[in-house]
This record gives C-alpha cells, structure tokens and sequence, in this order.
C-alpha cells in the first residue's frame, strides 16, 4: 500500500495507548509521521485532567495550529492522508483552510471538541469529521448539519469523546475497531 498517513495525536501525546493504532496503520503499510503536543517526548498521564493541564501549560491550541502548519508545509511529498484527534483534530481543521491542497489529499477527524470555534473555515481538501455522542460545549448533531451544509462530511457515533485512545476513560473497543477498519478501507481504496 505505501500510504502516507500524518497523525496528529490528542492531549495524551504519544502515549502507550496511540502506539496500538500506530501498528496497526504500520501493519497495513502506511507510512507514518507523527506530530504532537510534547515534541515527540513520550507521556504518561495519570487521567485525561492531567493531560489537559500539560497540553495547555507546554503547548495550547495555537500553538499546535502552529505545529499541524509547519508538518504539513515541510513535507517533501503530500500526505495521502491526514487524521487528528481531539485537539490534534481541532488543529489540523485550522489548517485544512490554509493549505495548499497538494499537501495532503484528504482528513479524517475525530472529535475536535473545539470545531465549533472555527466554523468559518472551509477545508480545502476532502475531509471527514467524526464525533462521540456529545461534546460539552455544543449539540453534536447541529454541529454536523452545519459542517454536511459546507460541504464537510460530518457523522456523529455512539461512543464518547476518546473512544479510539485505550488511554482515555472513553475508550471503546469496538469503536475502535469500527473506525480503524474503516480507515484501513480509506488506505487500501486510495487510487493515488
């Protein structure tokens, strides 16, 4: 297959939890560039209160808009496909609008809990978002209708917000399982 695939990770950074989805993309052939919050530094976080508190305190929303822009300007060859989670999810969404569209062919998005902030913005390359069964600060299902309106699909599950992280308290195994075989079909059906 020889996709490849930009992950950028939630607030847990590159935790034992992301490594499980990190082989099974690497199974598959993918090949993989991982950009986070801690610089590539391992993190080990007791709860998702205390990887909050170190996301905001070393890095903080801007900042990782600022780091999703530089992976994607630097690459030397466009990404087949690039997929965010939680705040990684919000961060490549900013960016999605400001890219050249040959720097990645297409997104994945799960839970970006802050979308709701950056709704002006339009994705300029094709780009999924997908949702847990709430988020706290707005009604999912008027969220997706507003994103499907410009043209961005926009489902939501009925997992919570971390269900694809073993790490977070929202972790479900058969979302997981679910959404990795669905992203596993993107990359396999992927005519590049």
């Amino acid at each position: 297959m020889n996709q490849t695939v930009l992950l950028l990770t939630d607030i847990f950074g590159q935790c034992a939890g992301f490594k499980r989805l990190q082989a099974d993309l690497v199974h598959v052939g993918a090949r993989l560039q991982i950009v986070d919050p801690y610089q590539g530094k391992p993190q080990q976080f007791a709860n998702e209160e205390q990887a909050y508190a170190a996301y905001i305190a070393k890095c903080g929303h801007n900042a990782y808009a600022n780091i999703a822009a530089q992976a994607l300007q630097s690459c030397s060859q466009p990404f087949d496909l690039a997929i965010g989670f939680s705040a990684g999810a919000n961060a490549l969404w900013r960016v999605l609008a400001d890219i050249d569209s040959k720097q990645v062919k297409q997104a994945i998005l799960f839970y970006p809990g802050q979308i709701h902030q950056h709704l002006a913005l339009k994705p300029k390359v094709p780009t999924q978002v997908i949702f847990g069964n709430s988020e706290p600060h707005f009604a999912v299902a008027d969220i997706c209708l507003q994103l499907q309106q410009q043209g961005v699909s926009a489902i939501s599950t009925p997992y919570g917000h971390g269900f694809m992280n073993p790490v977070s308290k929202a972790f479900n195994e058969a979302g997981y399982q679910q959404q990795l075989s669905q992203l596993l079909l993107i990359l396999k059906s992927a005519k590049y």
